[in-house]
């Protein structure tokens, strides 16, 4: 039987479209693990000749570090074929682009839909194969809903695990973050694709 959280987290996965289409699934491993906001430019300290004095002053570097993708990690247990289907369905529409529909929805990437510098639309993938996703990660506790929205999600397919356990049989699933992390405190309205 599965673990229960006691916090009753629920995952979101969206796309791009007008009104988005979702695949919603427990949280019930508990291990989700993701940073609560996307990096920072860096300071890099510029020393007056080489000592440490009135004249040394920080300047920032250039938004590489601004605009690199970071990890986040959760784990799901699969609970019935069609759920394991249409899960199984989204993860290959992020890498193969002749396989983007779920149980007869077709998905649209997001991955130019956020802007991480807050100015310009974050870049597409040059492999046209890969698309990203958003994935918003809700938790109640003590009656209050709290969460975080992650844009331009992209699973690589060699890190989606899939483990036989003695009390059931989950997913890990590994993601790159390429866009903005915001806080939630509801689901996005959307369209479910298991409707």
């Amino acid at each position: 039987m599965a673990r229960k959280t006691s916090q009753n987290a629920k995952i979101r996965l969206y796309d791009s479209t007008a009104t988005p289409y979702y695949l919603e699934i427990d949280a019930d491993v508990a291990d989700f693990s993701g940073p609560i906001a996307a990096p920072l430019t860096e300071e890099i300290l510029d020393l007056d000749r080489g000592n440490m004095n009135a004249n040394a002053e920080y300047r920032q570097s250039s938004d590489e570090p601004l605009m690199a993708p970071f990890p986040i990690s959760f784990s799901v247990y699969l609970r019935d074929a069609t759920q394991t289907i249409n899960l199984r369905n989204w993860l290959r529409a992020m890498w193969d682009a002749l396989a983007t529909q779920v149980n007869a929805h077709t998905l649209e990437s997001t991955e130019t839909d956020s802007q991480r510098d807050g100015a310009v639309a974050n870049a597409a993938f040059a492999d046209s194969n890969k698309s990203q996703c958003i994935i918003e990660y809700l938790v109640s506790m003590s009656g209050t809903d709290v969460g975080l929205k992650y844009n331009g999600v992209w699973f690589p397919p060699e890190q989606q695990m899939i483990n036989e356990a003695e009390d059931g049989i989950p997913l890990s699933l590994n993601a790159m973050v390429y866009g903005t992390v915001t806080d939630i405190t509801g689901f996005t309205a959307g369209t479910d694709v298991e409707a």
